[in-house]
């Protein structure tokens, strides 16, 4: 028999796989998603006057989920996906510390824990302030950036840590350095 899912799984009981934040799917489009509920469209989410966006693909699938508040008056998610109009979710972005694997790998992991958790992980590109590895499975990728330290800014006891962490369909780029720099899932520009 198919396993049911609970289409909106509380927060605490979801876990990023290759596979998505289940049951939110990568690979499969947002209304015939098994986890679509734990999304909503938002109209116009980035039209800005301000900044010149008035027309073009203006709306934007939101987690349907709430950390708070930030202090600018805007909604803290927990995760943000990119799956444009008639394209397949692709990508998941996780961007709380609540959400881990189920190894228990999440953003705040040191590498020490990130490389004993699995053994088969691939180290990627080197940042200008993060290193990228990822694991594969057969439907994607989740990818984890850990501080790059290279440089030696930090200090000589810390142990780098997963500041970054995403899921990427099988097929797509998953080896790219996004820390600091505004690439993150949905974002408007």
């Amino acid at each position: 028999p198919t396993p049911v899912f609970d289409p909106h799984p509380p927060l605490e009981d979801l876990y990023v796989t290759t596979s998505g934040l289940l049951p939110l799917t990568i690979g499969e489009p947002i209304d015939t998603n098994p986890g679509g509920a734990m999304v909503f469209l938002e109209v116009d989410s980035c039209y800005s006057e301000e900044m010149g966006i008035t027309e073009g693909d203006l709306d934007r699938w939101i987690a349907h989920y709430s950390l708070g508040m930030h202090a600018d008056g805007g909604e803290m998610r927990p995760f943000a996906v990119e799956a444009p109009p008639g394209v397949p979710l692709w990508r998941i972005d996780i961007l709380t510390e609540d959400l881990t694997t189920p190894e228990g790998i999440g953003i705040g992991s040191t590498l020490v824990e990130l490389q004993a958790a699995y053994p088969d992980l691939v180290a990627g590109t080197s940042g200008m302030v993060s290193q990228v590895w990822w694991i594969a499975g057969a439907d994607g990728y989740v990818v984890f950036e850990t501080q790059d330290n290279s440089d030696g800014l930090l200090p000589s006891a810390t142990e780098p840590e997963v500041i970054l962490m995403r899921v990427i369909v099988m097929g797509a780029d998953q080896d790219f350095a996004a820390a600091n720099s505004g690439n993150v899932a949905g974002a408007c520009f």
